[in-house]
């Protein structure tokens, strides 16, 4: 059983994925709920620490663990990435998802310039994931898998760039094929590092 915390932050995620953070009334998706706003302020005084908990809760813990794997790998670091792309791939499977579009780009568009908190755990998740892909791009260059001519840090910051901006492509012209584009640019340039 979900306790009422959980399920507001959940509840409030979903409207922040339709509808952008400036365009929900966390009052309003309580109430659809049954749940009263003194639970709503309850648990979080205002807007802002709601949407902090959002992101400190359930998109840190979500988008890094996509990136796990690849950071942990010890071998087939390619098979492993390439895994890790075609899961991007099947998020956007559907045309509603394109059409709501990335969650994380959605909220590192909209807010960075507006709130300086949702600005620096947007920059901490998106710096771990660079983190990450960097690592595991080390990781196989020195298992000898990958070569050692391109530069881990700048080509981690070119994966999360690309995918995130296929989301940011595809949402602006619904188009699933795309984001699939971007993906399949991606893996042949997966390819490209193997040794």
């Amino acid at each position: 059983m979900t306790d009422t915390r959980t399920e507001i932050l959940h509840k409030n995620y979903e409207a922040i994925h339709r509808n952008g953070f400036q365009g929900v009334r966390a009052d309003k998706v309580v109430a659809e709920m049954g749940i009263t706003k003194g639970a709503l302020y309850h648990y979080f005084p205002n807007k802002f620490d709601l949407g902090y908990a959002i992101l400190d809760e359930l998109l840190a813990p979500h988008y890094l663990k996509i990136w796990e794997p690849f950071e942990r790998a010890e071998k087939n670091f390619s098979a492993v990435l390439l895994g890790i792309l075609e899961s991007y791939r099947d998020f956007a499977k559907t045309d509603e998802e394109i059409k709501l579009g990335c969650p994380l780009t959605n909220l590192t568009q909209e807010m960075p310039p507006l709130d300086e908190g949702f600005r620096k755990r947007l920059h901490r998740i998106t710096h771990q994931m660079q983190l990450q892909v960097e690592t595991g791009l080390k990781n196989a260059q020195l298992s000898g898998e990958f070569k050692l001519d391109f530069n881990p840090t700048q080509t981690a910051f070119f994966y999360l760039s690309a995918i995130e901006g296929g989301f940011s492509v595809a949402k602006a012209m619904q188009s699933r094929a795309a984001f699939e584009m971007v993906i399949a640019q991606l893996k042949q340039f997966s390819e490209g590092l193997k040794v």
